[in-house]
């Protein structure tokens, strides 16, 4: 599902976003030192708002979203991932939000000899196309903080990823 190409993808990105918005920032803040030198208290204050204004916008609605993507999908290849087998029951219609990253909601039950039949709750990447599973289909699943990374139909040959 994910690769080390899909992982460069986003640090370009990540890269190009912060480059687009540190040319704002720096010309703001050229705007801020120029109109203290020259001694303009409320031109001042005005550009020092709008500069904390950017800044903080640039963050939290460009650069931080794409950084935690990134650092999830670094985490999906190369982090500790938990093995699970179920079966499929359900995917919720709305993505939410999980660890920072959007995803729909993915039911499966467990019923492994030594459990008790139980639903679990997955997530899935709201990034990525749902797959086409069935009511009641087994998969081999790995996970990251439950958020799916891999899966393959349970007890299939081969294990190829997806």
């Amino acid at each position: 599902m994910y690769t080390e190409e899909h992982l460069e993808s986003l640090g370009k990105q990540l890269r190009g976003r912060t480059l687009l918005w540190l040319v704002p920032e720096a010309v703001l803040l050229l705007a801020v030192v120029l109109s203290w030198r020259l001694r303009s208290e409320w031109v001042t204050g005005a550009l020092t708002s709008a500069l904390f204004a950017v800044v903080l916008f640039s963050m939290t609605a460009s650069i931080l979203p794409v950084r935690r993507y990134r650092d999830f999908v670094r985490q999906a290849l190369h982090g500790k991932t938990t093995r699970d087998e179920a079966a499929f029951l359900s995917v919720g219609e709305e993505p939410e939000e999980h660890e920072g990253i959007r995803v729909y909601p993915v039911l499966m039950r467990a019923d492994v000899v030594k459990q008790e039949l139980s639903e679990r709750r997955f997530f899935w990447d709201a990034n990525l196309p749902l797959p086409d599973w069935r009511p009641g289909e087994r998969l081999a699943l790995r996970s990251w903080e439950r958020i799916i990374v891999w899966w393959d139909e349970a007890g299939a040959s081969g294990m190829t990823l997806r």
